[in-house]
């Protein structure tokens, strides 16, 4: 019941929602949503988000070899070239539409055997679009073209964004992801996985979306509100013992969220969030608490518990902490300290108690636009076994 009452109890105080690159949200101090047109981030970028990766590499715009790459793809000039409802030029909307992808390609052993081989796989090739209509007004996608390898994972999202006035919430209505947690773009932490023998047990799949609808108030910097509805279409295909759903088909999930950034210490703690998050389905509970800090510019620091609850069946509690240095633009070392727990009811006097326990050394580097590389030492430990792996990628941004 404790576990439940403090998430429960930090959700009416403070909450917030990380997507995408969270080292880049902390550093620069923006919200997600500034970066990306969906409120939650991911996907396709907005044109201060462009700006920002595009200027936040090793070897930024100015450079005179980096101009040349950069102009071959300069989203503001195709952006000026393409214009929608020209009814006369005085009335045509400008800049209505961009397109972007993320591409991923990596290099990794498992950790499921000793004797595991090395892959090299693409592990991601997302394509975005965006229609803007007009200021309150757009249409935004993707397609993921990697194949579907998890339970609940598909490849496509879309929703309509639109608001009536600032005095009123946005909404965003179609087949997306619902707000909650922090969504890193490593889908192996311990916030979108849990506990297992072999540690390949996923929480919710990369890419995870439902049909439904969600209203945002984000009028000031403060703080920001998040109500959906949504169905259960997806997440009812994640098992348990592979044969038994953590939820049933089509019976409603409702997620809400309170955004809080307080105003204290701000010439030591330039950005600053601590928040929860609830999703519930039936007698699913996922909570989350989180927090992050920008530490003078030059450290980051980030926490995260999840407890998840499915009656008696079976109830995970995981833990996140993360820290980013920013020595010099464009080059992020960081380190990740992960535990989980879970306890499987086989009967109710036979109760499978697994741990696991995960640290990660590692590097991301943006040496120019559109290019990121990521490198990785983990070690982990479950109930029966330890293994250290390192993993390589590469991340091609637009």
């Amino acid at each position: 019941m404790v576990r439940v009452l403090i998430p429960l109890l930090l959700f009416f105080l403070y909450s917030f929602v990380v997507y995408g690159t969270l080292e880049l949200a902390i550093y620069s101090g923006n919200k997600c949503s500034k970066c990306h047109i969906n409120p939650q981030g991911g996907g396709i970028r907005t044109e201060f988000g462009w700006k920002f990766i595009r200027d936040a590499s090793h070897f930024p715009i100015g450079n005179e070899e980096i101009d040349r790459i950069y102009s071959l793809f300069d989203k503001e000039q195709y952006w000026d070239t393409i214009h929608f409802f020209d009814v006369t030029p005085k009335k045509q909307f400008s800049r209505p539409f961009a397109f972007g992808l993320d591409f991923r390609f990596q290099s990794t052993r498992s950790h499921r055997t000793e004797l595991a081989k090395r892959r090299y796989f693409p592990m991601e090739f997302a394509l975005y679009f965006l229609i803007k209509m007009n200021e309150n007004l757009s249409l935004n996608g993707q397609y993921n073209i990697a194949p579907i390898v998890f339970q609940g994972q598909d490849n496509w999202s879309a929703s309509i964004n639109f608001k009536i006035s600032d005095l009123l919430p946005e909404v965003q209505i179609g087949k997306f992801q619902p707000s909650f947690g922090i969504r890193d773009c490593d889908m192996t932490r311990f916030n979108r996985r849990i506990a297992s023998v072999d540690y390949t047990s996923s929480l919710f799949p990369p890419d995870y979306s439902e049909f439904g609808i969600e209203l945002s108030y984000r009028r000031y910097e403060s703080f920001d509100l998040f109500f959906g509805a949504f169905d259960s279409r997806f997440i009812s295909q994640i098992t348990i013992f592979g044969n038994i759903p953590i939820v049933v088909k089509h019976n409603p999930t409702f997620n809400t969220k309170v955004v809080f950034y307080p105003s204290i210490f701000d010439d030591f703690l330039l950005f600053k969030y601590i928040g929860s998050s609830i999703l519930l389905n039936g007698e699913f509970l996922c909570s989350s608490s989180y927090f992050g800090l920008n530490i003078s510019e030059f450290l980051g620091i980030t926490g995260e518990y999840v407890f998840t609850s499915l009656n008696e069946l079976r109830k995970t509690n995981n833990i996140i902490f993360q820290i980013f240095y920013y020595p010099f633009r464009g080059f992020i070392p960081f380190f990740v300290f992960e535990t989980g727990f879970t306890n499987l009811s086989i009967t109710k006097e036979n109760v499978w108690k697994i741990y696991n326990y995960s640290s990660t050394l590692g590097v991301k580097y943006f040496p120019i636009p559109y290019l990121e590389l990521i490198g990785e030492y983990r070690f982990f430990k479950s109930t029966e076994s330890s293994s250290t792996r390192w993993h390589f990628q590469i991340h091609l941004y637009y």
